[in-house]
């Protein structure tokens, strides 16, 4: 999950009285071609743009709800719940032979109506679709959104990764492996390749200097 905060919807939230939030949200409905449908949780349709975009968009009033955000505690991942109550056919059928819109993406939008006509003052939530049901009692299908990397199932050691020094413990007979006479390493790559000892160099040059975000 990743958010976007504008400054201008932070001074609106603050403000002591203002015209309310609004909820708005853009569904994939479809990976190819890629296809999104705008709704609101408003009784009415809502101007305002597609998210990140100053592109003008319609939300029209659906009975969606967002649930509760449960933040990463160290034994689960970021998740959160969207409600569409009174399921009508179309989403019977996402559910059920689109395999539930499963790493499809959704976004949420915030806006304060004081800021309608400002395509900027927003707060965005990303999320992706992990799995969806139909609660037939309550006459609701419920989605289940993550991060993009949960739905991927990308995994990352925990161990920290350098790009440039290696990990491994110099000697060290299973990891670093090295068993020459050179008592001291730099832990850099040309250090590895001057002891003849590369392929066990334990950084990851190709991961750059940047930040990645799933």
């Amino acid at each position: 999950m990743s958010r976007t905060i504008n400054a201008s919807l932070r001074f609106s939230a603050a403000q002591l009285q203002n015209s309310g939030m609004y909820s708005l949200f853009e569904v994939q409905v479809d990976a190819s071609p890629v296809a999104y449908t705008y709704w609101t949780d408003y009784n009415a349709s809502i101007n305002y743009f597609k998210p990140g975009t100053d592109t003008a968009q319609v939300y029209d009033p659906f009975p969606i709800k967002a649930g509760d955000f449960e933040t990463d505690d160290g034994t689960k991942v970021p998740a959160i719940q969207i409600k569409i109550g009174a399921v009508d056919q179309q989403i019977v059928a996402y559910i059920e032979s689109n395999d539930a819109l499963r790493r499809n993406r959704v976004r949420r939008v915030t806006v304060s109506e004081d800021e309608i006509t400002n395509a900027s003052a927003y707060t965005m939530d990303t999320f992706y679709i992990d799995g969806a049901m139909i609660d037939h009692d309550a006459e609701e299908a419920i989605f289940e959104l993550t991060s993009k990397g949960a739905v991927a199932n990308i995994t990352v050691p925990l161990r920290s990764m350098r790009r440039d020094q290696c990990q491994a413990d110099y000697l060290n007979a299973s990891t670093c492996q090295y068993a020459g006479s050179e008592t001291t390493c730099r832990k850099t790559k040309d250090a590895c390749a001057s002891k003849d000892n590369v392929i066990n160099f334990k950084a990851f040059p190709g991961i750059g200097t940047r930040k990645v975000v799933f």
